[in-house]
Order: structure tokens, then C-alpha cells, then sequence
């Protein structure tokens, strides 16, 4: 697939859906420290549940397909028993190019 055309499935999938740009828009602002669940939930307000879904993606609400780890946007880091998050350079790049435009 082509950088550009990885680029469009990016930006339709965070169009699509107020939680993923949301969760991407925080994790961009902490850049480059990883958050959890919860404390993006606290942070953006919105639901850790719909955090998750956003993220990996959960049942019909939320396509794993389009969840932000399946598109490279955010990576996951494992520490301690605990899961953490954290914008990818190509999320970063993603939005400093949508900041540009």
C-alpha cells in the first residue's frame, strides 16, 4: 500500500470517529510519553470502554480494522503487567501534516 493511500485510510478512519482523533489529539500533546486507558479517558473524557474500542478496536462499534493500533497510528508498550500507549512517529507525522494543511 502507498504512503498516500495509508495516509487517506488514516484520515477517513479519524474523520469517522470523534473517540480515535480524540485519543490521537492527546497522545500527540504528551508526545513522546505513553498513556493508559484510564488516563487518556480522564484526560479527553471520554469512556476508558470507548478508549480501548478506539484503540484495538471492540465488537461492532468500534472496527478493529480501522482501530488506531491496527493502522500503525499508536503503538502499544507493554511494562510491568500494565499496557501503554503511545503515538507512532507515522500518527505524529499524520497529524503534523493535517496542522499543516
Amino acid at each position: 500500500m502507498s504512503d498516500n493511500l495509508l495516509f487517506e485510510e488514516i484520515l477517513r478512519a479519524l474523520r469517522r470517529s470523534r473517540v480515535r482523533t480524540e485519543i490521537v489529539m492527546y497522545l500527540y500533546k504528551i508526545y513522546p510519553n505513553a498513556s493508559y486507558p484510564a488516563e487518556i479517558g480522564r484526560n479527553t473524557g471520554i469512556d476508558p470502554t470507548n478508549v480501548i474500542g478506539g484503540l484495538r478496536g471492540m465488537g461492532s462499534r468500534f472496527d478493529a480494522a480501522n482501530s488506531l493500533l491496527t493502522q500503525g497510528v499508536v503503538e502499544k508498550i507493554e511494562r510491568e503487567k500494565a499496557t501503554y500507549y503511545r503515538l507512532s512517529e507515522l500518527g505524529k507525522s499524520v497529524i503534523e501534516s493535517i496542522q499543516k494543511s
